[in-house]
């Protein structure tokens, strides 16, 4: 192997590592205000679970939905068929939620 192709290889992985090493560390440092802080209030844990469920919505119909929409286009070019699929498939994840959710309660 040529020795720029070796020496690019080992900075990717290092550049991976590092990379993967400060994210954990970091995700750490987020959790300690949580371990060793005391009980937040009721208002301000609605506010940041209002917040996370906002954020979670965003992410899911940036990152999920419109992407599965494309991809159902590919096999359903035209008319309604991808955006029921997708519908479908939402509705599904919705109810497996909810019965999950029934399962775990107490």
């Amino acid at each position: 192997m040529p020795t720029e192709f070796m020496l690019s290889m080992e900075n990717t992985l290092l550049l991976g590592f590092l990379g993967s090493l400060i994210a954990g560390l970091l995700t750490a440092v987020g959790a300690l205000p949580v371990l060793l802080g005391k009980t937040p209030s009721r208002g301000f844990r609605d506010l940041a679970l209002g917040f996370a469920a906002g954020v979670m919505l965003a992410a899911s119909f940036f990152s999920l939905i419109i992407p599965a929409l494309d991809a159902a286009e590919i096999y359903y070019p035209g008319g309604p068929v991808p955006a029921a699929i997708v519908c479908a498939a939402i509705l599904l994840g919705m109810g497996a939620i909810a019965l999950l959710n029934e399962q775990s309660a107490p």
